[in-house]
């Protein structure tokens, strides 16, 4: 099935590229784009089995993420999001997942993290409110993730579309065609196997024997590095378009009509090819790190979390700094409106600054980890 994916992801190229001025200008992917994508089982990937998912392990998710991204990454933010929610369903009792995929195996779900409130108890569940962003793919969503507090600790409840609203207000320079709004609860009821204690998962309950291989990854690293999945795909598209374009492009007030003809056009070619090698070889080190944690059903120590972290962030900087050196060579006409280099560093420039992968907190949580000092900085490791 997953190479399958990868073979329609390809075929998908003309219409995403198609699409993607669109889907910038009106904030969101377009119903014919994702029903192709559906088509195609990009947002399967992550499901159990039983409902006829790929069960992906992590190095499955940048795999195709990226894929994705490399074509258009507003529409590969979103694959990120809708597997990386799958893969949280698929840790919730199996009547929830009834709930989500019994009826609906294409069942799409969004969410945020940060936690609202407030939170009831009610016999059987919870009495919700709140508001929560920023939470990608929210338009087209079936079902959310919310966070909220309870005394034992943050815990993540699981929302259908009846139960909350969408608060349009993603404007933003990057990432526009994700739709990343507010979604509010109103005092919504969540029942007990709806509620996910994230306490337990951070400390590693998901890595036994009883679960699925592909559902016993680190949950945090594991979250962090399919955000950083999009920088992948972003990196390698823009360095694609400025070598074909190098062709039959000229560099202004020089002798060159031929940039590929320059060796200083060369050597800025080199330095961002290596910058992306570097952050695929740290992507994929942490990928395949945590996977062999998940098929062995042991949960990694707290340095090689941390460093997955910092494998994460540190490719998501390679990626922009080759963007910024890919631009340079290119020239200005690569920040023209019709330029897809422009929204690809738009795109990259503000994934990059998703809270999972502040470079400064990460890296205090790796330094922390390496020289045995205690973490000050959160539990979410």
């Amino acid at each position: 099935m997953n190479s399958d994916v990868l073979t329609a992801i390809a075929a998908l190229a003309p219409q995403l590229t198609g699409a993607a001025a669109r889907a910038d200008a009106e904030r969101r992917l377009a119903d014919d784009t994702l029903a192709a994508m559906r088509e195609a089982g990009v947002f399967r990937i992550a499901t159990p089995a039983r409902y006829g998912g790929g069960e992906a392990s992590v190095r499955r998710h940048l795999e195709v993420t990226s894929a994705v991204a490399a074509i258009d990454g507003g529409a590969g933010w979103l694959t990120a999001l809708w597997n990386g929610g799958n893969w949280l369903v698929a840790l919730y009792p199996e009547q929830a997942q009834d709930d989500v995929w019994g009826a609906t195996p294409d069942a799409l779900i969004s969410g945020a993290l940060k936690p609202s409130g407030p939170v009831h108890r009610a016999p059987g569940g919870y009495w919700l409110s709140g508001g929560w962003s920023y939470a990608s793919g929210i338009w087209h969503a079936t079902w959310a993730v919310a966070t909220a507090v309870l005394d034992d600790g943050p815990a993540l409840f699981l929302v259908p579309r009846e139960d909350y609203k969408i608060v349009d207000e993603w404007y933003v320079a990057g990432m526009k065609s994700t739709g990343s709004n507010r979604f509010v609860v109103d005092d919504a009821f969540v029942p007990d196997h709806r509620v996910l204690r994230l306490g337990p998962l951070v400390a590693g309950s998901n890595a036994t024997a009883a679960t699925a291989p592909a559902y016993r990854a680190a949950l945090v690293p594991a979250l962090v590095l399919m955000v950083a999945a999009p920088q992948l795909g972003l990196g390698r598209a823009a360095l694609a378009h400025v070598v074909d374009a190098a062709r039959h492009k000229g560099i202004a007030y020089t002798d060159f009509t031929s940039q590929r003809d320059s060796v200083a056009f060369q050597l800025q070619v080199a330095e961002a090819a290596t910058a992306l090698d570097t952050a695929d070889l740290h992507a994929y080190r942490a990928a395949d790190a945590l996977d062999r944690h998940a098929e062995q059903a042991t949960y990694p120590t707290e340095l090689v979390r941390a460093r997955c972290r910092v494998d994460a962030t540190t490719a998501a900087r390679h990626v922009n700094r080759a963007l910024e050196t890919l631009m340079t060579a290119h020239g200005s006409s690569g920040f023209a409106d019709a330029s897809p280099l422009q929204r690809i560093w738009r795109d990259a420039n503000v994934a990059a600054r998703h809270g999972m992968l502040i470079p400064q907190v990460n890296l205090e949580l790796y330094g922390a980890a390496l020289v045995g000092a205690e973490n000050n900085v959160t539990p979410f490791v």
